[in-house]
């Protein structure tokens, strides 16, 4: 089971809900950061998609990111930790900033489509970043 689902609607209005299961908050992982950026792509690429809303399945949107993903980058890098960390954080900067672009045209920035977060209670760290990568952010409590 994924974290993240993804529907659209008859208007062509995709829902991406991120919902640990077994989890009391959203946290991210690798595997929900790409099915992220996979449904990123097919928002994008999609003509009959017109736009996207990301939300959270829980009470909050989310609490961040999973340390483990932390310990996987720093173990994976061999003999220089720190060029680790880098490419990893660079890898999330890649999809947030394809969330903030959203196909636009990079000469004209022009085009694109609209992204929105709607946020229930609580989003830190990466459950922060995201939204702050989306075109408005609606929050509630």
């Amino acid at each position: 089971m994924t974290d993240f689902t993804m529907t659209t609607d008859a208007d062509g209005i995709a829902v991406i809900t991120w919902d640990c299961v077994e989890k009391s908050m959203n946290v991210l992982n690798w595997d929900a950061l790409r099915t992220l950026d996979g449904f990123i792509d097919t928002v994008i690429a999609d003509e009959a998609v017109k736009g996207a809303i990301i939300t959270s399945g829980k009470k909050d949107f989310a609490a961040g990111m999973d340390l483990n993903v932390l310990a996987d980058l720093r173990n994976a890098s061999g003999d220089n930790p720190a060029q680790g960390m880098f490419d990893g954080v660079m890898q999330m900067h890649h999809i947030l900033r394809k969330i903030e672009r959203a196909g636009m045209d990079a000469k004209t920035n022009k085009g694109g489509k609209p992204i929105v977060s709607v946020l229930p209670g609580t989003a830190l760290g990466i459950g922060l970043e995201i939204p702050l990568a989306t075109h408005r952010i609606f929050a509630a409590n």
